[in-house]
């Protein structure tokens, strides 16, 4: 993971600077022996997640085999001068500083991913450096994301891809649910990688894939592959993680799991059990009060079962409450900033959700899901040609995206009058929402095929009796413009037989 720019930490009563190589308790001098201090330094360093033993091992005695009983002597001595309670033990994973655990979610659940060093095929030696850094960019991309824990190089990279161990001596060396493994060939400006993810529990590949890039420049190249490969992994990652979740009793989930399975329920392309989920990530909460993505999810799910800008002021207002407690206590969490993002765009601050957006980008460019937002957002600001760019991007990156890509690709395709391919991306629905069948309709109708544009709106009016297509084009999508408004408007009004 990157290094911490943070040389100065305080727990308790205790300061610890690094810069200084002190630790004190107030303004008296603490003494910890060398190791101690080094290991000290590390959780503190790495705050807020579990680190490894064998992180832990590396970083205090580098390049040195020592036993786990070294380690456990350093922990006693740290807990002795700190407090029994300052480091928290998590089974079979590692130690945590406990700075404000009260706002800390169970990570005791979350998967440990390692991305090991990748394998140099150009026969190059002058390349390893090159292929390093690969590997390395993978390692900063995940742990961008925050739903897993990623180890760092000095762990990850003392094992090589392909080298194959026995994969219990992974597991058991460096904690690791999950491997990556690849290899990197480079001729030129061409670049052929090819990456797998296994399950470090009994080595059974779960994804793999080869990607070629060519004539695009190294650099570039290198970019493009990395960003497809990040996005692909998060998928299968939390995909795996969920098919483990799924096996057990909701009773016995950590509130990451829970909080897993909810999304999962909402990302579901027929979205059957939106109240599933809000159960889901309440019963996250109940478990952790001050869990960040569990507040942010259950904010995005109060304005999915109000179906989105139809929700009315008093939803939109929990939900803000929800997502801000949410951005404060998880503020590095692009999620947390993504959820934000929805939320001022249904009340209406156009300005505000783009800016909250780009925050969540810088936070993580890789997100598929941020990428994918920005499109809506821009299309709602009134740059429908703009915003293709980004859908088409998040497509790419994930060509398994969620169902409401194809529905805000949609929407953008209508503003620039698009209206087939418009209406293709919403021939894609599996969700029966009278809002896409009036959206289908109007993209039916300016393409001039009424019957089917009327047969739409019925589906539309038999579904809800009490939704009114042109009050949803006029009032239920937030558009920054009248005029794209007045768009919409004049598609439903075709399909109703207006002029």
């Amino acid at each position: 993971m990157p290094e911490s720019t943070v040389s100065v930490f305080r727990f308790g009563s205790f300061t610890l600077d690094l810069a200084q190589g002190t630790l004190r308790r107030g303004a008296e001098p603490v003494f910890l022996r060398p190791k101690a201090y080094t290991i000290l330094a590390h959780l503190a360093e790495n705050t807020g997640r579990v680190v490894p033993k064998s992180e832990l091992m590396d970083a205090a005695w580098p390049g040195i085999f020592v036993t786990e009983d070294s380690l456990t002597q350093s922990i006693r001595e740290i807990r002795k001068t700190l407090g029994e309670n300052m480091i928290r033990t998590v089974s079979k994973r590692g130690y945590m500083l406990a700075v404000g655990s009260e706002e800390l979610p169970d990570l005791s659940r979350q998967p440990i991913v390692a991305v090991l060093r990748f394998r140099n095929d150009s026969g190059n030696p002058s390349d390893d450096a090159l292929v390093d850094g690969f590997a390395e960019d993978i390692i900063y991309g995940l742990a961008r994301f925050g739903t897993f824990t990623v180890l760092a190089r000095n762990s990850s990279f003392s094992f090589a891809s392909y080298v194959y161990p026995e994969w219990q001596q992974i597991r058991a060396r460096i904690g690791a649910d999950y491997v990556v493994e690849g290899s990197v060939n480079r001729h030129g400006d061409r670049i052929v990688a090819a990456v797998s993810l296994a399950d470090a529990s009994n080595g059974t590949q779960l994804w793999g894939e080869r990607y070629v890039t060519e004539g695009t420049g190294l650099f570039l190249a290198e970019s493009d592959i990395i960003e497809a490969i990040v996005g692909r992994l998060v998928a299968r990652v939390d995909n795996a993680g969920l098919q483990q979740a799924i096996r057990k009793p909701v009773t016995s989930l950590a509130a990451y799991e829970l909080v897993l399975r909810g999304l999962a329920l909402l990302r579901d392309p027929a979205q059957s059990d939106l109240q599933g989920a809000e159960t889901l990530f309440l019963a996250a909460l109940a478990k952790d009060p001050n869990y960040g993505l569990g507040l942010a999810y259950l904010a995005l799910s109060r304005i999915v079962i109000a179906e989105f800008g139809r929700a009315s002021p008093a939803v939109l207002a929990e939900a803000h409450d929800l997502v801000e407690r949410a951005v404060a206590l998880a503020p590095d969490q692009s999620p947390c900033r993504r959820v934000q993002s929805l939320v001022r765009l249904y009340m209406r601050e156009h300005e505000a959700a783009e800016r909250h957006l780009r925050i969540g980008l810088t936070l993580n460019p890789y997100d598929a899901d941020s990428i994918e937002q920005m499109g809506y957002v821009l299309t709602m600001r009134g740059r429908p040609v703009d915003a293709l760019g980004w859908l088409d991007r998040a497509i790419r990156i994930d060509p398994l995206q969620p169902h409401w890509c194809q529905y805000d690709r949609s929407l953008a395709l209508y503003l620039i009058g698009e209206y087939r391919p418009a209406a293709e991306a919403l021939e894609m629905a599996t969700r029966p929402a009278p809002w896409i069948s009036t959206r289908l309709a109007a993209c039916y109708a300016q393409l001039g095929r009424m019957e089917d544009a009327r047969q739409q709106l019925a589906r539309a009016r038999e579904r809800d009796p009490n939704f009114f297509p042109l009050d949803y084009a006029r009032s239920g999508i937030p558009f920054e413009h009248r005029g794209d408004a007045e768009h919409l408007t004049d598609g439903i009004m075709l399909a109703l037989g207006s002029t």
